[in-house]
């Protein structure tokens, strides 16, 4: 029973997260469209665009009309995300494998499941950031040369 207590506490939890953290992105991207709302309002000819494109600062502004900012929107973000997390749960299922060798369960097979979900999940993690690396590198988003 303490193993259904801990999953579904988990659950809850982590449902709590998602809708905070949805709410808090959207809160986010809508403040952030009203100001470049603003700013593009007052742009009132060709020359004022121009002069704001001709400057660093504006030049970045403009490109982030456009562009979404999502830190791991490249190859290599989400590579070593995939990567991180495969490592971490692989991690945490070997810890929950071999707590329930060594520790008294009475019989409850949670932490042997638990375990070897999380074992299978961080394996799939690392397997699908190598297949990521490899289309990554065979599409040419990647290059084989070291990065500066």
């Amino acid at each position: 029973m303490q193993g259904t207590d801990f999953l579904v506490a988990f659950t809850i939890c982590f449902i709590v997260w998602v809708v905070f953290s949805s709410v808090r992105r959207y809160g986010i991207a809508k403040t952030k469209a009203s100001l470049q709302e603003k700013v593009l309002q007052r742009l009132d000819s060709s020359d004022a665009l121009a002069s704001l494109a001709a400057n660093e600062s504006g030049r970045r502004f403009l490109e982030s009309i456009t562009i979404e900012e999502n830190k791991t929107s490249s190859p290599y973000g989400r590579i070593l995300f995939g990567i991180q997390a495969g490592f971490v749960l692989l991690c945490f299922g070997v810890a929950m494998v071999i707590l329930s060798h060594h520790v008294d369960t009475n019989g409850n097979p949670a932490p042997m499941i638990i375990g070897t979900g999380a074992i299978g999940l961080g394996l799939g993690f690392l397997t699908a950031s190598a297949a990521s690396l490899f289309v990554s590198r065979k599409l040419g988003l990647i290059s084989n040369e070291p990065r500066s």
